[in-house]
């Protein structure tokens, strides 16, 4: 499958899939706008569920080529889906150069790549809008590839994993940034931490604006099918 079958295969999908979540949640989605229609660029965000490259990508207008954990590809048929929707396979366990290399080639490229930099789904003290450190990674490809971050933030979907809960809709919720360009002799610390607290300060203006509940805040899967829906 050629790019062109790869990107019309990532947005058909994509079309799938938010005819059954915008039915099934209620989605608010701010920062549109803020994702460049053209150009190298990564997209940073947390990573509270499986659904949250569905929900980022179905929105998107333009694909995502997501970085993901390389055992997925394990599987033959997960790994041919996975291909045909630009994945790039990264090893979690260890320095993946190869890896880093890819990402890198496919930002100078121009695509718009999405790294959730927590290493896997993460929530309470461990996830990076509550406490959690954010690693190095994302300021490391920017620098190397001179493109652009594009911060992002997802709360909710993390409802989605009981299936109880469709019902009442759950409340999701998507903010994109303003793009975060590295800047000359500026070191790895110190623009990671100008990432960090850029996601944190999207964090906290959802929670503000929607009065965002504390139950609705990144919960594990196994915590949200013990615990009884709730309508907000």
């Amino acid at each position: 499958m050629n790019q062109r079958a790869r990107d019309g295969f990532f947005f058909f999908s994509g079309g799938i899939c938010k005819r059954i979540l915008t039915l099934s949640s209620k989605m608010h989605i701010q920062g549109l706008d803020k994702i460049p229609l053209s150009g190298g660029c990564l997209l940073v965000s947390n990573h509270i569920s499986h659904f949250d490259p569905i929900i980022l990508g179905m929105y998107s207008p333009r694909p995502i080529d997501y970085v993901a954990d390389g055992k997925l590809f394990n599987d033959l048929v997960l790994s041919q889906i996975l291909t045909n929707l630009n994945v790039i396979p990264v090893d979690r366990e260890r320095m993946d150069p190869k890896a880093a290399k890819s990402i890198v080639s496919r930002l100078k490229a121009g695509r718009l790549v999405g790294l959730f930099p927590e290493r896997g789904i993460r929530h309470g003290k461990h996830s990076i809008l509550l406490g959690a450190k954010l690693s190095l990674s994302p300021a490391v490809l920017c620098q190397l590839s001179q493109c652009p971050i594009l911060p992002t933030v997802i709360v909710g979907s993390d409802l989605l994993y009981q299936p109880k809960t469709w019902f009442y809709k759950p409340r999701i919720f998507v903010k994109f940034g303003e793009l975060i360009y590295p800047e000359a002799s500026e070191k790895r610390g110190e623009l990671t931490k100008r990432i960090h607290e850029y996601l944190l300060m999207l964090f906290w203006q959802l929670v503000k604006e929607y009065n965002i509940d504390p139950f609705e805040w990144p919960c594990s899967a196994q915590q949200r099918w013990k615990e009884k829906p709730r309508r907000f």
